[in-house]
C-alpha cells in the first residue's frame, strides 16, 4: 500500500510503498478514504514528541481517518466489512498512523460509525479537531445563556468549537483576524466577533460582554518550542493573564497548548486538554453532525499524492477551517 512515512529524525517525509497491515484478534482494518493535516502532525514530523513518545521508523504518521472497514479480526462484534467509520488514531507511539491507504485499529478504540450527512472522504476532517473542540467546550461553563470566548476561532479546531458552543446554547464571542474569518464565524453562529489586531483581547472581550465570560477556550499558542519539554517563556503567564481578565468570577478555561499552570491560576478552574477519542465521544460528535448542528469547514482539499502541498498550506497560516486530504473517493 501507499503511505506517507517519516524515515527518521531530521529527514523529510515521503510517500512510499509498504506492506499493508494485517488484522489481529479484536481488530479492524480500514480502507482509508480521507484524512487531514493538523498542527500536531507537523510537530510529529519535526520530532517534537521525541522526549515523550517512541518513534517507530519508518513511521507512518497522521491521526485523522475516515473510510470503510475492509477486514475484521477474530472476535470482532462492533463492525462488519463495508461499514463506514471515522475518528482519529492516538497511539502511545509514533507510527501506524492514518497517512496510508489502510490502517488497523482495535474495534473498541479510535473510531465510530461515520455520520451519514457528510461525504465519507470529508469525514476525515472531523475526528481530531471535533473531539478536541468537544472536550474544550464541555470543559468550561457552556450551558444555555453562558458566555463562551473562543480564542482562535477561524481554524479547524476553532470552527468546531464555535459550532459546539452554539449547539449547547451558549453566547459565543469569537476572535478573527480577517474580514473573511469574521464573516465565517458569524455564519457559524458567533454572537460577537473581535479582532485581536485591534487591541488587547481582554479589553476587546470586555467591550462586548462587560460582565466577562463564563468560559474561555484558548486555542492560540503563546510560545513555540522546537521539542516538547523545552523552555516556553511566557506561555503560562499570558494564559493566566487572559483568564483573569476575560473570565467573570466562577468562570473556567480550557487550553490546548498546556497553558494552564496551577500556581498562576489559583481560584480559576482550568483544563489542559489532551484530546482522546472514544467510540462514545465520536458517536456524540457524529450525532451533532447528523442533526445539522456541526459541519466541517474545509479551507482546501488535496489529493494524497499532494500531501506535501497540504502541509505547505497548513504552515502558510490563515486557513479558514480544515485542510483535507482525500485518499480514496
Amino acid at each position: 500500500m501507499k503511505a506517507y512515512v517519516l524515515p527518521g529524525f531530521g529527514e523529510a517525509p515521503e510517500l512510499r510503498d509498504i506492506e499493508a497491515p494485517e488484522v489481529g484478534p479484536g481488530e479492524i482494518r480500514i480502507a482509508v478514504h480521507g484524512t487531514s493535516v493538523n498542527p500536531v502532525d507537523h510537530l510529529v514530523r519535526m520530532g517534537f514528541f521525541r522526549a515523550a513518545q517512541e518513534y517507530r521508523f519508518p513511521a507512518v504518521f497522521g491521526r485523522d481517518v475516515s473510510g470503510v472497514v475492509d477486514a475484521v479480526g477474530t472476535g470482532v462484534t462492533r463492525y462488519s466489512v463495508g461499514d463506514p467509520v471515522f475518528g482519529f488514531v492516538k497511539r502511545v507511539h509514533i507510527g501506524d498512523g492514518t497517512f496510508a491507504e489502510q490502517v488497523v485499529v482495535p474495534e473498541d478504540m479510535f473510531v465510530s460509525t461515520a455520520p451519514a450527512t457528510v461525504p465519507l472522504a470529508l469525514a476525515g476532517t472531523l475526528g481530531l479537531s471535533g473531539i478536541t473542540a468537544l472536550e474544550c467546550v464541555e470543559g468550561v461553563p457552556s450551558s444555555p445563556g453562558d458566555v463562551v470566548v473562543v480564542n482562535g476561532a477561524t481554524g479547524g479546531l476553532g470552527t468546531f468549537s464555535v459550532q459546539i458552543a452554539k449547539a449547547r446554547g451558549a453566547v459565543v464571542v469569537a476572535t478573527a483576524r480577517s474580514a473573511a474569518g469574521a464573516a465565517l464565524v458569524r455564519s457559524l453562529g458567533a454572537d460577537h466577533v473581535v479582532d485581536p489586531r485591534e487591541g488587547d483581547l481582554v479589553d476587546l472581550v470586555r467591550g462586548v460582554v462587560p460582565g466577562g465570560a463564563d468560559g474561555f477556550v484558548d486555542l492560540v499558542k503563546h510560545s513555540d518550542p522546537l521539542v516538547m519539554g523545552d523552555a516556553e517563556d511566557g506561555k503560562y503567564e499570558e494564559f493566566a493573564r487572559l483568564c483573569r481578565g476575560v473570565l467573570r468570577e466562577g468562570g473556567g478555561a480550557t487550553s490546548v497548548t498546556n497553558g494552564g499552570d496551577e500556581a498562576l491560576l489559583v481560584g480559576v478552574p482550568f483544563v489542559n486538554v489532551h484530546s482522546t477519542p472514544s467510540p462514545e465521544s465520536l458517536a456524540r460528535l457524529a450525532a451533532l453532525v447528523d442533526d445539522g448542528l456541526v459541519r466541517p469547514i474545509v479551507a482546501a482539499t488535496f489529493a494524497f499524492d499532494d500531501i506535501g502541498a497540504a502541509f505547505e498550506r497548513l504552515l502558510a497560516g490563515g486557513a479558514l477551517g480544515k485542510i483535507a486530504v482525500t485518499i480514496k473517493e
